[in-house]
């Protein structure tokens, strides 16, 4: 899997969330590495900075879990595009 960091190759950075519709901080975990980069690129064009990070499959529900955080999975293929009112700048520290 991958996720969206501050710096690449550090989830402890800080992931990239976004806010759902009911105000739950949503954390994106892609199957393919060319649809995270994708989605980098659409957030990049808005002034977002982050790297693609991989991440070991089965460390996902326990570090959502941890730190309280919904997230979802991004299949591959799967056309994802950041809503203009979830562009929120959260970046959620794993330290």
């Amino acid at each position: 899997m991958f996720i969206l960091t501050k710096q690449e190759g550090s989830i402890e950075s800080g992931a990239y969330a976004t806010i759902d519709t009911d105000g739950i901080t949503m954390v994106q975990f892609f199957v393919d590495k060319d649809d995270a980069i994708s989605y980098n690129t659409l957030l990049g064009a808005v002034g977002f900075e982050l790297q693609v990070t991989e991440t070991p499959d089965e460390s996902i529900d326990k570090l959502c879990d941890m730190l309280g955080h919904a997230y979802s999975v991004v299949e591959p293929g799967q056309v994802v595009v950041p809503r203009a009112e979830t562009l929120v700048d959260t970046l959620s520290s794993y330290l």
